[in-house]
This record gives C-alpha cells, structure tokens and sequence, in this order.
C-alpha cells in the first residue's frame, strides 16, 4: 500500500506565479494528499531563517503566494529537547481565523530546516455572514438536542461559561474529497442535559451545521464512556488557587488497582487531604459525594495521619481517589521528566479530578471518565465496569489534553482515530514507566468486569470488548472516507463512532506495540513484515515529536506515516535502527513501504497505465476529448492533457474540451495519467483531429467548471425543456434537448441546486445567444441573474424578444459557488454549466388562434384562471365535452372527453395555452394560463 506524496520543487501550493525571493530557500515540497498538506524543507545553510525572523509577514507570502488579505500570525514558540525548537503560526483572512489553518517552522540547532502544516485556499472566499449570531446559536443548540445549557447551572457559573460565538473561516471537506473554506460561527455547546460538550460550526450563509467536533467524546464501551477536552478560555486553571493553610507532606495510599503508593498531600486544618502543591499550579482530588456532574462540589478526602489505608477508605469508596490522585501525579511527572513539559498545556494548569460522579439521566450507573478542560470526573462504573480510575484511563484521558492543545486533531474520522490512538499510548506508555509490572499493553485491564477483561489489545487489537483493525482498511475498519457522514450521538440511529474514531485507533496502536516490542508475519493486505523493536523510552520520544511538531488538525493516517518517518530521522537520522524500525512498523500495519536503504522516502514508484483517447464533437475552435483504461496500483490521481508537445491543462475528470482552436487547422493530442504520488503513465494513444472549416455551423465558446463534484445542477425547467440530470463534469452538453418558444412570451425558469453532502452559496446565470451569431456578448443575451444562496429550487422569468431570430439558438445555464459568473466563457473554479437548444418562432400562427377565442357563453363558465391543478367547467348542458389544449406552437398538448366537468392539467408546464370545448351543440374556446 502507498504513502500518497507528491514530489515538486519550487511549485507555490495556492495560484500561479513563483515569488523568487523565499522561494529561493526551498529545497523540495513534499505535497500530502491532495495538497492540503505539505512539508516545505530549506537548502542547508540558506537564510531562510534570518527572512523569517526579519519578516515572516513576507516569508510566508512569498512561500504560499497569499492573496491579498491573506496573512500568517505567530501563535507558539517552543523548545523541544536540547535542539530542536519549533514556531507555530495561523492563517488569517481579512481579519478572520482560518480555522485548522497552522503551520509550523521546525528549527535545529538554530537552524530553518522545515515546515509543515495546512493550508487552504483564500482567493475565492465569501466574509458578510447572512445571519446573525443568535440565530445560528439556536441552530447549534437545536442541532445537539440541548435541554439545558450548563451556562443554566450553578457549575457552569463557577466556570464562567457562556456559548459566546466566534466568525470564522472553515474548511469542510466536500464529496470531491477536497476542502473548500465556508464562513462560520464556532460555538462552545456545553450542555448540562443531556451530558455533552462539543464545538459545532454553523454555516453563517445557510445556518446549516457544518461539523461537530467533539470536546466530550462519547465512547460507549470502546472506551470509558465519555471524554472531555481542554477549553482554556475557561478552565480552572485560569481561576486563581484556593488560598488555604497548608503543608506539604508525603503520604502513604492503598490504592485500589495499583497497590500501596507514595502520593504528595497537604495538612489543612490538622487533616491531611489530597491537594499537590509541588507540580505546577496544583494536582487536587475531590468526592462529589454521588452528585451530578452538572454540579461539582470540591469537597475534601482528608486522613487523620497521612496513611491512607484500605481498611479507612475503602468502606465508602475512597480508596479510588488515592488512585486517581497517584495517577495524576505520575502523569504529570512523565511528561515534566521526559520533556520538560508543564501539565497538559505547558503553562502549569491545575489538575483538578472528582470521584463519585453522577449522571443526571441515570443515578448510580456512571460508567464514565471524563476530562472536562482542567478537571476530571470519574464515575463507579456499572454491570460492565468498576470506577473508572484507573491508572492508564488517567494517562489516557490527560493525554487527550495535550493533543487538544498540540495537534488539535479533530475529532472523527481518521484524525479522531489518530487521537484516540495517542492517547492509547500515553496510557501504556505512563504505566509502563511506573507500573510496568501491570499489563502495558492493555487498556482498562483493571476496569472491565467481563470477558476479556479489558478495552482494547495493542499487541492484538482484533481482541478486546470491540474489535479493532490491526492494519489500515484491513479487517474491522470502520468507513472513514468523505462519504461518512460523523455521527458522536450513542442514542442516535445513525451512530458510528464518528466516523469509526475508536475502532480505527487500533492501527496506531499496533503500530506502537510492533515499535517498541518488534514482531513479524503477515498483514491482513498481504503484506509480510519484520520489525525490530527499539522500546519504549525510543518510541514515546519519537510519538511525542510528531503530535507536537508535526501533525495538524485534519492529520490522516498518511500524513501519520509521513511524518513519523521525518520525526525518526530528526531524532535519531536517516537509516538509523530506528529509523528502520520505524518505517518498517508503519508498513506492517499497512502504511507506506517497508525500508529498503538509502534513507528510502515513503513513496510509490509504480506509475499508471497508459489511457485509451477518443475525439468527438469537433467544431471550428473546439473538441471533445475522452478517455478510459488508465489503472494503478492504488488510484489514478489526475491526467495531462497534451496538444502535441504542449500541457494544455490537468483535470481529475475522464472528458476535457480542447478550445481555442483555429478552423480547418488538424491537430494531434494525447493523454497521461497520474497517481497521487506524482508518478505519470507513459503517452495514450494519440489522436488526431481536423477541425470545421470556417463557415460551417455556428461555434460557442466554451465555459467548465473545474469541479462539479460538491454542487451541481440537478434540474432545469424552461418551456417544455424538465431535464434532471446529477452528472459531475464541469460541462454537460444538453443541446439534443429542444426547448419550444415563441416571441414576445415570457416563459417561467426553474433551477433545482445538487448538493451530495453540504449545502453551499450558489449563483446563477442564463445567457441565450437570441440574434443566433454564435456567442452570448450580444445586449439582452445576459437573459436571468441570481445572486448567490442557498436557496432551492431557484425561480425567474425570462421573456424572448421580438426581435430575437428565428431557428435553433443556444441556451446556456450556469451554476457557480459564491458569485454570479461574470462571462459564458471560460473556466470557474466550482459549479456546472449545462447547454440547450431553444427554437424560436413566430407568435403570428398563435396569435391568430386568441383573435379566435369566443370567451365562452352565459351558459358555459370555466374556472379558475390561472388554473395549477384541474379546470372546472360550469355547464347547464350534461353533455360530455370533448376538449383540447393546444400550446403556443399550435401543437395539441393535451386532449380528451370529460363527463365530469373537470380537465386536469397538473402535467402541464408552466405557459399560456387555448382551450377549446365542443359538447356537440355548443363550440367555446378560451385563453388559459397555467401556472
């Protein structure tokens, strides 16, 4: 299986056009995915740091060609082991975060030597929000089935929370597997009932949600229940620290899964109790006294001599407090020892845990652990669990903490399953240090009352109370493509572990365990695989470096292989053992390819076949250019187009119009398929094509989306033309579909919007070529307009002019995200473009027909008019009426015999039509308008 990388030097990632002066430092992109990712590395011994430094405002425009508006502000600085140190920066658009939007500079030893994160496009962006805060406020609160926020009780007082919204610019990955940036409103959606946190962007155009990225992380029996992150602008560790008496001292503790202990306590009012005044700004542990979470009281566990026995606190419980307490510790001294690192967000935020929780919704069956931004909550478990306090579930839940304020992966498919992973191995990683006598590899192995008696296996993650893969898209993978839709609710229809988040971990986890023990055999795509292991002192180092250095918020288990492998080779250098070691994990789980020496990069060399090419509808400036058959060992990224020598352009489509061309000129063209990794089939077969003459027919300019994979258009009703059609290309030529109209009417439109999976901004145009000269640039040709929405179907009327000519001309309907096209030619970047043909004719023959209309007589009455449905026929007569509808055209639509005084016309397009009713004795015809 393949590392998806793309090679290029010296290529800027956003538009066209290479600035030379930073540009001149890079030594090679290394492009991940689809572009939204990349890593940049500088010539050894450029001065790209003393620009950077001097101006990053400039190294960064120039590096990414930002358009105007466009800038990088630094966020973080950071100094990691003795020579490494990192500067972390975020894109800004006029003024509005680009949300995920981080790069971040990697320095060695003083030195520039790489930066990577994501990036996304600015230059097409929309920042005039359509509503308001509270309204989208109530959509997000609507959207997660809040009952009653926690800014309602008297926790979320204590805390200060309020669901202050912020506008920002998201990117939301669309059905192309691409991201596109929408205007949004982030808010904090902390809800007391029922129990969840999350942050919900809501589409400031549309009100729609645009994604929800859970703080709490519901779990089921995956994990423990429920986990929360951090949210600093209102953690306890910006509360100041309860200024009480104390004194240090240490304490002896039976703890209840881990044995006796040494833990740091305070004496407060001749009681010891378990406040740790000597890490950071503090490590306390609390009893909730078997009360709600949405209320957390800090009520002390005190012991009169500072030996905290079995026999004192077990009875009611307590006991697991001093397992909590001793596991916060030992967390916080794992990554303080290790790394140097103060808590979870290096500042030295307060760790504040509470036992004996209660759920609101189910009293005395919480089986749940949760971190709640600066505090723990833990619950006593149920059937399935015991209290949930375990010392891997402490490092698990504080690890989730530090990739919150690190990496920032969002929380659902492949980046939630990479989190997950991490913390996974913050658990085992932690315990190992100070319990390796417990089982490391396991989690929730105290925890878990049935069989198999823990969580999850990283030496096997196919066992466990759920399943997980072991390789990538192997067995037990849950879908993580763009096709899935996150669902985090358990009590939904529709859940799927966002996205499958704590299945897929095992992948991570397999990784690590094969990391640090070693191990061979074969995989579950085929693969065989030999890992020699390097131990965990080694591997924690190596996975600490790529959550803070290296992976973002839309991180997948791609960008994962990438980076790990440049980690390792920071660290410890190209072809190391570990270097080996590490390369070769990845492939065991199916990532990348296995080590084959030389400091070998994680890539794929085997390039497509060649493509099979046709050519059709030729005119006297264009062609149509179609293709098939081109395979790859993965997937076939994009083609090149080629005429003779020259790329005419790259398209991820199977068709591409060639314009621009001379009349009666011949031409050769050929095709080349590309996969992700940059490697290009060898020419198709070539084509040769002669172009009209001039003179012959009439030619239009050509118009095409880019991409038409996110919205399209779905139908068009115009005249008698109702044409459906969900198709993707850029174009689609319609032109063998007739539209009849006459002169002088005025004819209703109806555009119906496409969207496969989330609703964006869309503008339309219509342009008819009504002198018949073959383009669209003629005055009145510009024929309806519509600015952009999210409204659908979208409706107008277009009236054909007298004057228009009489014949077949074009009709040309547009769809463009955002703004209303501004020409018929050309490319835009998203949307679709459709071709008809109108015939136009005279309005004498049906003018000639109304001069015929009686109006009907005092004995016959027809209603109502405008008609939508059904006409009614008001007679003294009981005679059948035989009746016919005739259009416009002069062409009997409709006819019949009715008895039961009443004609339905319900199949009938929008128009004006005559009606004409003959019972034998009587004759009326009459104007109707169906509407």
């Amino acid at each position: 299986m393949k590392n998806k990388l793309i090679f290029a030097i010296f290529i800027p990632l956003l538009v066209s056009g290479v600035c030379v002066n930073a540009q001149r430092f890079i030594d090679q992109r290394i492009t991940i995915e689809n572009g939204r990712s990349s890593l940049i590395t500088f010539k050894p011994g450029s001065a790209a740091k003393d620009l950077a430094a001097s101006d990053n405002e400039k190294f960064f425009s120039e590096i990414f060609s930002l358009p105007l508006g466009s800038k990088m502000v630094k966020t973080k600085s950071a100094k990691l082991f003795s020579d490494f140190a990192d500067e972390k920066y975020q894109l800004y658009h006029n003024g509005l975060k680009v949300e995920f939007a981080n790069y971040t500079l990697h320095y060695i030893k003083g030195n520039l030597v790489s930066m990577n994160g994501e990036m996304y496009d600015t230059s097409d962006v929309n920042t005039q929000p359509d509503i308001t805060e509270s309204e989208a406020l109530n959509n997000a609160v609507k959207y997660a089935g809040v009952k009653v926020l926690m800014s309602k009780t008297q926790h979320g007082k204590e805390i200060g929370y309020q669901p202050k919204g912020e506008l920002l610019l998201i990117p939301v990955q669309t059905a192309g597997d691409h991201y596109r940036l929408l205007l949004s409103y982030k808010f904090d959606v902390f809800s007391a009932e029922p129990f969840l946190r999350s942050y919900i962007y809501v589409d400031a155009k549309s009100g729609e949600i645009l994604l929800d990225n859970p703080i709490m992380k519901h779990a089921g029996d995956h994990a423990h229940e429920k986990e929360l992150e951090n949210l600093p602008m209102i953690g306890a560790e910006n509360q100041p620290k309860q200024d009480l008496p104390s004194i240090f001292i240490t304490g002896n503790a039976s703890t209840r899964y881990s044995g006796l202990k040494s833990i740091e306590t305070s004496l407060v009012n001749n009681k010891y109790v378990l406040k740790d005044d000597t890490r950071g700004g503090g490590v306390n542990t609390y009893n909730n006294n078997n009360g709600f979470y949405t209320n957390l009281v800090k009520t002390n566990i005190s012991d009169t001599d500072n030996n905290w026995t079995t026999a004192e606190h077990s009875a009611n419980g307590n006991d697991v407090a001093l397992d909590v307490h001793w596991g916060v510790e030992k967390t916080y001294d794992y990554f303080k020892n290790t790394f140097n690192r103060n808590s979870y967000d290096n500042q030295g935020a307060v760790l504040e845990s509470y036992i004996h929780v209660q759920d609101p919704q189910a009293p005395g069956s919480y089986a749940n652990a949760a971190w709640t931004g600066s505090e723990m909550i833990y619950g006593d478990g149920n059937g399935t669990f015991k209290p949930l306090t375990a010392f891997d579930v402490t490092a698990h839940e504080l690890g989730h903490a530090i990739c919150q304020e690190e990496a920032g992966l969002v929380y659902q498919k492949e980046p939630g399953a990479i989190n997950e992973g991490l913390s996974d191995i913050w658990g085992a990683v932690v315990e190992n240090t100070f319990a390796p006598e417990k089982q490391n590899f396991t989690i929730g192995e105290d925890i878990v009352k049935v069989s198999p008696y823990y969580l999850r296996s990283m030496s096997n993650p196919n066992s466990g109370l759920s399943s997980q893969p072991d390789t990538y898209k192997g067995t037990f993978w849950k879908n993580a493509s763009s096709t899935c839709i996150p669902n985090n609710n358990p009590n939904s229809p529709g859940y799927n572990d966002s996205c499958g988040v704590h299945y897929n971990s095992g992948v991570l986890n397999h990784w690590f365990y094969l990391l640090v023990m070693g191990g061979s055999g074969t995989n579950d795509i085929g693969s065989s695989y030999n890992v020699s292991g390097i131990g965990f002192e080694k591997a924690a180092k190596i996975v600490y470096r790529i959550e803070t250095s290296y992976l973002s918020a839309n991180s997948t288990y791609s960008d994962l292989t990438a980076y790990g492998i440049l980690a390792v080779k920071d660290l410890y250098g190209v072809d190391s053992p570990e270097h080996i070691a590490t390369q070769n994990a990845f492939y065991a789980v199916g990532l990348g390819q296995a080590y084959a020496g030389g400091g070998n990069p994680v890539t794929d060399t085997q390039a497509p076949t060649a493509p099979q090419l046709s050519a059709s509808s030729t005119t006297q400036n264009s062609t149509v250019l179609s293709w098939n058959g081109a395979t790859d060992n993965v997937a076939v990224a994009s083609y090149d187009v080629y005429r003779g020598i020259t790329l005419l352009g790259t398209t991820s489509a199977s068709t591409y119009t060639a314009t621009g061309l001379s009349p009666a000129t011949s031409y050769s063209f050929t095709v080349k398929a590309k996969d992700a990794a940059g490697n290009i089939s060898v020419a198709s077969n070539a084509v040769n094509v002669t172009t009209q003459a001039a003179g012959t027919g009439v030619s239009y300019c050509s118009l095409s989306a880019s991409s038409a994979a996110d919205e399209n258009i779905g139908n068009v009703k115009f005249a008698n033309i109702n044409n459906s059609s969900t198709g993707i290309a850029g174009y689609e030529n319609f032109t063998s579909i007739i539209g009849n109209v006459v002169k002088g009417t005025t004819y209703p439109l109806t555009i119906t919007p496409n969207w496969p999976l989330i609703k964006f901004s869309e503008a339309y145009a219509v342009y008819i070529d009504f002198n018949g000269d073959g383009d669209f640039t003629d005055g009145g040709e510009l024929a309806w307009s519509k600015a952009g929405s999210t409204t659908s179907p979208v409706t107008g009327n277009i009236t054909i002019p007298a004057t228009a000519v009489t014949g077949n001309v074009r009709m040309r309907v547009i769809l463009k995200y955002n703004s209303v096209p501004t020409s018929p030619c050309g490319t835009i970047s998203y949307g679709q473009v459709e071709d008809y043909t109108l015939k136009i004719t005279s309005a004498g023959a049906f003018n000639s027909l109304i001069s015929e209309v009686s109006g009907g007589t005092k004995a016959i009455s027809i209603y109502p008019n405008p008609v939508k449905d059904v006409i009614k026929i008001n007679s003294s007569s009981d005679s059948e009426f035989k009746y016919q509808l005739i259009d416009v055209l002069g062409k009997v639509v409709l006819s019949g015999e009715t008895s039961a005084q009443t004609i339905n016309v319900e199949s009938l397009l929008e128009g004006v039509y005559i009606l004409s009713l003959d019972n034998g004795k009587e004759k009326v015809t009459q104007k109707i308008i169906k509407k």
